[in-house]
């Protein structure tokens, strides 16, 4: 089973070292201070800057802007011959399936082309977005974000602690169990994979 954790910017800041996580809760007062603060990057191309223009003015990103953003980055990935599977879950977020590496490929490069392909599409948006409709509490603990989302849903309770949840998440892969063993519910439902996108955490499945 493989596990990875995908620590963004704007949602995760603490992810630079365990003491900032442990001193900062939040990633920010409120949302249009992480809209205001995107909106600073001179890097922005023409899309992302009128979608986060209108989500300033609104105080939210449309749905119709973020999946235009991933539309975009889809076509950018097709053309570049490693096309992506885009599945839309519950919360309106997308799930990436990467394509397979061909032979002879690096990680490196596979990268390179996905680095490329999110300027000027979901950079921006898609961060914000994801914080927008996973994490409204600004929280800047990935784990408490999934956890209390998977909470709330109802696929766990109480008596799984976080501290329980964080341990099956990061204990190493071995031949006697996978991570389904681990959790009292189904990681790979849609209602889970909402919470853990929504998260910023990265749930693939893998051989155990």
């Amino acid at each position: 089973m493989t596990v990875a954790v995908a620590c963004s910017v704007l949602l995760l800041p603490a992810c630079a070292g365990e003491q900032e996580a442990s001193e900062k809760r939040h990633i920010a007062s409120n949302f249009s201070e992480l809209v205001d603060n995107a909106l600073k990057d001179p890097t922005l191309q023409e899309f992302d800057r009128d979608v986060l223009e209108r989500a300033k003015a609104s105080g939210r990103i449309n749905q119709a802007d973020y999946d235009e953003a991933y539309g975009r980055f889809a076509q950018c990935m097709a053309t570049a011959g490693k096309p992506v599977k885009l599945t839309k879950l519950s919360n309106g977020l997308y799930r990436i399936d990467n394509t397979p590496l061909a032979d002879g490929e690096s990680v490196q490069t596979a990268m390179s082309v996905m680095v490329k392909c999110q300027e000027g599409t979901i950079n921006e948006i898609g961060e914000l977005f994801g914080i927008q409709q996973g994490n409204p509490e600004l929280l800047a603990n990935a784990d408490e974000v999934a956890y209390k989302c998977l909470n709330t849903k109802g696929l766990l309770d109480t008596e799984f602690s976080q501290e329980d949840f964080v341990k099956a998440l990061n204990e190493p892969r071995n031949e006697d169990t996978n991570l389904q063993d681990r959790l009292p519910f189904d990681p790979y439902t849609d209602e889970a994979q909402a919470c853990f996108v929504g998260a910023n955490i990265v749930i693939g499945k893998g051989n155990t």
